[in-house]
């Protein structure tokens, strides 16, 4: 008899396992993008097409992986969504994961504008992405030189309900997957991100909290060499010491590919922290969340310096000689 009832247990914990096992990998598969690629694919969704038509198309198409049609499935009959799905033609983003392609098939009427804004851009790169989005469309209620102005005018800014006054939204243009409506202005745009920016983000940083993720963004390539960057520069800063990050030379050049030159170096401008002491005036691009917890949950170090060599790898230095020795190394 407790042979039997031990065997009861067994096979209980073992389905009970099996059972969570699935749940996790069901809610990670539905929420994890199909493909890092943007690219758009044209998908013609036929009246009165079976759902096990549907997908064999979207498959095909490459906008759903073949390993992970079980779960559209299950999210689909869960969510009693297949009377939902319409017939039409979709531009459809590779990189949607279940839950949006899904969402994007039930309506063929008003297609959504999905815009992709990597992280770490420039506001006015942003503004040159969504335009072109937009232009494909051709909705006529979004400008970009709009949206530049909008993110300056301080009347706008001041009725969006930031804790602390703003004079520029640079920073908080949040780097993220979009989806606008075909007809959506240059004022919604903006106020989607921010909202976006307000829940993924929160408002408890401080504006200097972002204008240093803004730097972690473009000098740190990894999450093991971000919060160590990040902790330099507030120790750079504490000490009194000049930031000297490169990035910040590029910012008014509105180039980050540009060659930084010793004229770079010298040229007396707000964003130059070879020149200047302390932070510059505004955050230098939008960070993503990976800079943004950086700079929370900096990672304690004695290093001073650091380079980037050909590879993207970092090397840290202490002192300026081993900076040096760095740069001979590694860069020469």
């Amino acid at each position: 008899m407790k042979s039997i009832v031990k065997i009861f247990f067994l096979a209980l914990i073992t389905v009970l396992i099996a059972t969570v096992v699935i749940k996790l990998n069901y809610d990670s598969a539905i929420e994890r993008p199909n493909s890092d690629s943007s690219e758009k694919i044209t998908v013609e969704i036929e009246q009165g097409a079976s759902v096990e038509t549907i997908i064999k198309k979207l498959v095909e198409a490459g906008v759903l992986k073949e390993n992970w049609t079980t779960y559209f499935k299950v999210y689909i009959r869960i969510n009693e969504l297949a009377p939902k799905i319409q017939a039409g033609v979709y531009d459809i983003p590779k990189n949607l994961n279940i839950k949006e392609l899904v969402s994007m098939i039930q309506s063929s009427k008003e297609q959504a504008v999905w815009v992709t804004i990597p992280e770490g851009l420039r506001k006015d790169e942003i503004a040159n992405i969504l335009a072109n989005e937009f232009e494909k469309v051709n909705n006529p209620n979004f400008s970009s030189t709009e949206f530049l102005r909008l993110t300056t005018d301080t009347t706008f800014i001041g009725g969006l309900g930031f804790p602390y006054q703003l004079t520029d939204l640079e920073g908080y243009l949040f780097p993220d997957k979009y989806s606008f409506t075909v007809t959506a202005d240059t004022e919604s745009v903006i106020g989607i991100m921010l909202t976006n920016f307000k829940n993924k983000v929160g408002l408890t940083d401080t504006y200097e909290d972002i204008i240093i993720a803004s730097m972690v963004e473009r000098e740190g390539y990894t999450s093991e060499d971000r919060p160590m960057i990040a902790d330099l520069i507030k120790r750079r800063y504490a000490e009194g010491w000049l930031l000297q990050i490169d990035a910040t030379l590029l910012y008014p050049k509105k180039d980050w590919k540009a060659p930084i030159t010793e004229r770079d170096k010298q040229d007396d401008n707000p964003y130059n922290t070879y020149k200047r002491q302390g932070y510059p005036p505004t955050p230098i691009c939008n960070p993503g969340l990976a800079a943004i917890r950086a700079v929370r949950n900096p990672k304690a170090n004695n290093y001073y310096f650091y380079i980037h060599d050909n590879t993207g790898q970092v090397h840290f230095a202490r002192t300026l000689a081993e900076h040096n020795q760095n740069i001979q190394k590694y860069l020469r």
